[in-house]
């Protein structure tokens, strides 16, 4: 389902969807400075872009 409201930059209602949900691990910071990807948990992120302008709006959902 498209986004419900027009474009926020050109006022069009003319959006394209992302084929592919995309996911992103959530990262969380080691005591020694270092960085770790929590697979198990994460955001799904659908991204729809404007026809008109190409503006790019993200939609995301948590795990």
């Amino acid at each position: 389902m498209p986004p419900k409201i027009q474009c926020p930059n050109c006022q069009q209602n003319e959006w394209l969807e992302n084929p592919e949900l995309s996911y992103l691990p959530r990262v969380a910071k080691m005591d020694d400075g270092k960085y770790v990807a929590d697979t198990a948990n994460g955001t799904h992120v659908k991204i729809w872009r404007c026809n008109n302008c190409m503006y790019m709006m993200q939609f995301w959902e948590p795990d």
